[in-house]
């Protein structure tokens, strides 16, 4: 087939305008590349600024709570310094993968804002601080003065043009795959020099949850039980589930954060797990996959399952706090009840089937971390005149004792005010037994499935 020239300068018509289209198509396409580019080197540039600003503010305002002495200045410098680790640790977040090359400096940031957040609360209390926490400032103080200095020297380098926050989002592979150390991998690599070079975070004992002594803590149910072996943990197992121990399958150790042994018992289309304590073989959970149906009972006939179901398998003294209903299932928190006072820290969770009847799991965690007999004392207050001193916006419908836990598990004796808001919604307040101030606020989620606390 012969084309004819009238044809063929069509083709090549057509053909240099698709090249001439796909050339600005591609040109289009590298201005809006290069434009995002620097919008995100901005953006990096900022966020970099603001870090580095966040932590030399750190640095000057944990030297200056060193300094304070009256609690309210305490309170108003630690105040400041957990806003500054608030936000370097915002800055941290909007670079990118900054949670692989930062993740010392950031662990580092939420510890010391914890901390100064704890100190703030405690001596807007009233409290004074002890020459252990003004160390412990010291200590973080030191730490904060290197991050600050490493920061200042690399916005040294970057507004010299030494180095760009644009590398971040190619550098990674680099570092991961230099065999030498001392390869120049640009901001990226400077970032992880940082990390290496930062020093061993101090241990703070403090009521928090990044405190050494939760890394220590001794499970109170099991203290002075002795380990007994696999055999006779796979009897108390057996036991529990009510099946010959034959019929288990061991799976697997686990040593934290309670020492268990992990076995398994398959019925049907059940699959049983259940996990048992290596000291004094306790059943610490208990959990059943299946396939849930409709149900078939009622709440009231759920939580009368579940309370029979502890009482019967050696957990006295329990009573229901709460509960949750879902996909068919139905889960309670209880929690121990000693001479009258409800011990919220001795928490077991129980999940019944409302289309069987039947208790399926069973979480027992926080009962054999602090299950024990406690020195309780009563009330330094009158309970009836501290409702006064409560929020007017709170109307009291009743209260009673309780310990609670606090945010470094530690317990601390409360009353416990149920309290009506003005738009009907219901509230916890909790204030400590021996100053009546407020311990802690929690809210009742209430709808149909059941109730929950926020």
């Amino acid at each position: 087939m012969v084309l004819s020239k009238k044809a063929g300068r069509l083709i090549v018509i057509y053909a240099l305008a698709a090249v001439l289209v796909m050339g600005v198509f591609v040109w289009k396409a590298q201005r809006e590349s290069a434009a995002l580019s620097r919008s995100l080197a901005i953006g990096y540039d900022h966020a970099f600024t603001e870090l580095t600003t966040a932590v030399g503010e750190l640095d000057a305002t944990l030297q200056k709570a060193r300094c304070a002495s009256s609690p309210a200045m305490v309170s108003t410098v630690c105040a400041q310094g957990y806003a500054h680790c608030a936000a370097a640790g915002q800055a941290i977040a909007s670079l990118p993968r900054s949670d692989l090359e930062l993740e010392h400096t950031a662990a580092f940031l939420s510890k010391a804002g914890d901390y100064l957040f704890y100190l703030a609360r405690s001596a807007a209390g009233g409290g004074a601080l002890t020459e252990e926490e003004r160390e412990a400032l010291g200590d973080l103080s030191e730490s904060a003065g290197q991050v600050s200095g490493a920061l200042s020297d690399l916005a040294a380098r970057l507004i010299a043009g030494e180095i760009s926050t644009a590398e971040l989002d190619k550098a990674e592979d680099a570092i991961a795959d230099a065999e030498d150390s001392l390869v120049d991998t640009g901001f990226a690599g400077s970032f992880k020099a940082l990390e290496d070079e930062l020093p061993e975070l101090p241990a703070l004992i403090y009521d928090g949850p990044f405190s050494a002594h939760i890394e220590r803590a001794e499970p109170c149910l099991l203290k002075g039980l002795e380990e007994v072996g696999q055999d006779a943990v796979a009897g108390a197992a057996a036991e529990f589930l009510d099946v010959p121990s034959a019929a288990l399958t061991f799976r697997h150790v686990r040593e934290a954060p309670i020492p268990v042994f992990v076995f398994t018992c398959q019925s049907g289309n059940e699959v049983q797990t259940v996990e048992v304590t290596r000291a004094g073989g306790r059943i610490v959970y208990f959990g059943t996959a299946r396939e849930s149906g409709e149900g078939q009972m009622t709440a009231d006939q759920a939580l009368e399952r579940a309370a029979a179901f502890l009482e019967d398998h050696g957990f006295g003294g329990m009573r229901p706090t709460y509960h949750q209903e879902e996909a068919g299932e139905l889960t309670a928190s209880f929690a121990f009840e000693q001479d009258g006072v409800i011990c919220y820290p001795d928490l077991i969770k129980v999940t019944v089937a409302m289309d069987t009847g039947k208790v399926v799991g069973m979480e027992a965690g926080g009962y054999t971390m602090c299950h024990q007999r406690r020195a309780l004392g009563g009330m330094a207050f009158d309970t009836e005149k501290a409702v006064s001193g409560l929020s007017p916006w709170l109307t009291v419908k009743s209260h009673r004792p309780a310990v609670i836990p606090t945010e470094g598990k530690n317990e601390v004796l409360c009353e416990e005010y149920l309290c009506e808001t003005a738009e009907g919604k219901h509230a916890l307040v909790y204030l400590n037994a021996k100053t009546g101030q407020e311990e802690q606020i929690l809210l009742l989620l209430e709808s149909e499935s059941g109730t929950l606390t926020v």
